[in-house]
């Protein structure tokens, strides 16, 4: 586990989406409350089961937050960046953390004491209500999550992870990119699935000349035709 060190310099949380109603005074309170936080990729913000409450605000950089399930596989729940929050949820009822968070780049983050968070929402009824359309946005997301896993097999869910990640190649040439190639552990997280899994679908992909490895990236030869092999309705025993 690496260990967070002091920020030698405070930064701003007047690009925080859930601050945005509040006054600039309102948010230099907080700032001045929170514990300036940077943490290089690969570490530990908190695991879950922990007793600890504090509300982290995103300056800079991305991080990762997951569940393990029981077999002790990662399953991505989401990927937050600049201007956004987590951890909120054990500030507010004040249990264990629901699930773990990891830095996957250098990042500074603002450690937000319970008490000073729980005290800015009774204050402030903007930040109550940018937090009730926070939680819509994601129960949207969980509902589309939970009809995919009830109506797509697994190799499914990879072609679609492998839609997401991609973007227009540069070049131009009609293909599109995924740079880096992204791990297959990764992958698997997102799709809620198995590395073996993940190598099947990649496989199959490049064996029907749908996706090739170039330049230490994955080229997507035809995005449409994956994405509509992830659309298909699932075949009974189709895994």
């Amino acid at each position: 586990m690496s260990t967070s060190t002091p920020a030698t310099a405070r930064g701003s949380l007047a690009n925080m989406a859930v601050l945005q109603g509040l006054s600039s005074d309102a948010i230099s309170g907080i700032e001045e409350a929170c514990d300036w936080l940077r943490l290089p990729p690969g570490s530990v913000v908190f695991r879950q089961g922990e007793p600890s409450n504090t509300v982290h605000f995103i300056v800079e950089g991305t991080v990762r937050i997951f569940f393990r399930t029981q077999s002790d596989q990662e399953v991505n729940y989401a990927q937050f960046s600049n201007g956004q929050m987590f951890g909120e949820l054990a500030a507010i009822d004040g249990k264990e953390r629901s699930a773990d968070v990891i830095t996957m780049t250098d990042v500074l983050i603002a450690a937000c004491p319970r008490e000073v968070f729980i005290d800015a929402l009774k204050r402030y009824s903007q930040l109550g209500y940018a937090l009730v359309l926070r939680y819509a946005a994601i129960l949207r997301q969980a509902d589309q999550r939970i009809t995919s896993f009830s109506t797509q097999t697994p190799i499914q869910r990879v072609y679609q992870e492998l839609v997401r990640l991609a973007t227009p190649d540069p070049s131009g040439d009609g293909t599109w990119i995924i740079s880096p190639a992204p791990l297959h552990k990764d992958i698997a997280g997102w799709a809620g699935t198995t590395t073996d899994v993940v190598g099947r679908a990649i496989g199959t992909l490049m064996r029907a000349n749908l996706l090739r490895r170039r330049f230490g990236g994955l080229q997507v030869l035809d995005r449409r035709r994956i994405e509509a092999l992830a659309q298909l309705e699932a075949e009974d025993g189709h895994s």
